[in-house]
């Protein structure tokens, strides 16, 4: 009989089996060697062999004396997708997550018997709570390893700049209402907030802005603008005190602008360390945007090329699901210079050769490999071909185009249409075949203020045939 090794990894310790194949023949003494983590190390020793690091298994062999051929390469044996069975000089190492094999259900039956056997648990109540302590350790290490990925500084980054700019925009608008009691003029003449926060915040007195001050920020048609209208502006003249309060909050907003440019430096470097093909291929921002809607940047290599071109369009994507809209072309790839720069009849396409590097280039990111020149060269030249091959957009037919834009969703509301005009005409047809008799009327409304009118004209001609008739009889004798 062929004896096979299994070497079987228990929360608190490995054990080596030798099986023949007979399950009946399984018993605790069939134990070979086995070895008893300390206490302390085993919710280290449970992470390790669950991120894939054996170096254990080495140690073991040495301290068995395993290691008969002279081998120290690990090779594994993929039985199916949840499997981690691996062979290591014809031993069958398995620990409890994997896919049982005879003598790890054998183990996973007899945890508590093993245990007892070997001095690990004095009682079940013992084993109950050494169990519940070892695990909920195992479970901090793996949430402090999950909170460590870099990836998820990049997240929070993320979110960060978007608090950001939202509280920067409510701020500078305020900062312009503010202002503008004082200096209105300079509100239209500066569009951008950032520059218009630093004006305040240097010069902020109108007296201040002159020409040749203004030129060292401004370009010089815009500064002799600005000065002119500083000289003749219309807004209010304040106090001291009023204008230092603006200018008390406008350096409190330049001081956020300072902020976002920090982590905007911070994002751009962690971006180059954790994925340097696709902050290469996307640039830092719309990189790190793609890892932020996915949620890490392993998730991100797992989805296709299609799912990547739409990310951040979901509600259009729904739209055309439910209502029949058109698709969308792209989500916040947009933001890609090669979409935005092509015409608008190839962005689909060119959004569509984005995503689909996009995903090779993250994928190489997450298992370490710079290929970044390599797929920029080829999304350029693809670019270039689909330029060539359509430089002017294609006229398609109505009939096309219309079952493209609505599909089943069009004969669904003809279907509908077709429905209600025959109600309609049905409708109409019982009105004509229903045509009233006479003296009676359509409704009992009608009926019932015909019947009233008719009471009221029999009685005013009782009372007209009563004052036309002689009365004739015997008149009173009392008088």
């Amino acid at each position: 009989m062929d004896f096979k090794r299994y070497l079987i990894f228990t929360h608190y310790g490995a054990f080596l089996f030798e099986y023949g194949g007979d399950s009946k023949n399984l018993t605790i003494d069939s134990i070979k060697h086995y070895k008893i983590f300390n206490e302390d190390e085993i919710p280290k020793i449970m992470c390790d062999l669950r991120n894939g690091n054996f170096e254990i298994i080495e140690s073991l062999k040495k301290e068995w004396n395993l290691n008969d051929n002279n081998e120290n390469e690990c090779k594994r044996n993929h039985i199916n997708n949840n499997s981690k069975n691996i062979t290591v000089e014809e031993i069958i190492v398995e620990y409890l997550e994997d896919k049982p094999t005879v003598p790890g259900n054998f183990v996973r039956e007899n945890i508590y018997n093993i245990g007892k056997k070997y001095g690990v648990f004095e009682n079940y109540e013992d084993f109950i709570e050494k169990l519940n302590l070892w695990t909920t350790e195992f479970t901090k290490l793996l949430m402090k390893e999950s909170s460590e990925k870099k990836d998820k500084l990049i997240i929070q980054t993320v979110s960060a700049l978007d608090d950001l700019d939202e509280t920067l925009n409510l701020f500078s608008e305020r900062l312009r209402e503010w202002y503008s009691l004082y200096f209105p003029e300079m509100d239209k003449l500066i569009k951008k907030h950032d520059l218009y926060v630093d004006l305040i915040s240097e010069y902020f007195n109108r007296e201040n802005y002159t020409r040749t001050r203004l030129k060292k920020t401004l370009p010089s048609k815009l500064a002799r603008t600005l000065s002119t209208a500083a000289k003749n502006s219309m807004g209010a003249e304040l106090s001291e005190r009023d204008l230092s309060t603006i200018k008390l909050f406008a350096e409190e907003v330049k001081s956020m602008y300072l902020l976002r440019k920090k982590l905007q430096d911070y994002l751009e470097e962690l971006m180059k360390e954790i994925a340097p093909n696709l902050t290469k291929l996307a640039g830092p921002s719309l990189g790190a945007r793609l890892i932020s809607l996915t949620g890490g940047i392993d998730r991100l290599s797992k989805l296709p090329a299609s799912t990547i071109q739409v990310l951040g369009a979901e509600k259009a994507l729904f739209a055309h699901l439910r209502e029949g809209a058109q698709p969308p072309k792209h989500g916040v790839i947009f933001q890609h210079p090669f979409i935005q720069s092509s015409p608008w009849w190839i962005r689909g396409k060119v959004a569509r050769a984005l995503a689909c590097k996009l995903s090779i280039g993250i994928r190489a990111d997450v298992f370490g490999n710079y290929i970044a020149e390599e797929l920029m060269e080829s999304l350029s030249k693809k670019v270039e071909s689909i330029k060539e091959k359509n430089p002017e957009p294609k006229r398609k037919k109505s009939v096309n185009r219309d079952r493209k834009k609505t599909g089943n969703v069009r004969g669904k509301r003809k279907n509908r249409e077709e429905k209600e005009k025959k109600e309609e005409k049905g409708k109409k047809e019982k009105k004509g075949k229903n045509i009233p008799r006479k003296g009676k009327t359509k409704n009992k409304k009608d009926n019932k203020k015909n019947n009233m009118n008719n009471k009221i004209k029999n009685k005013d001609n009782i009372s007209k045939k009563k004052k036309g008739r002689k009365i004739i009889g015997k008149t009173s004798s009392k008088f």
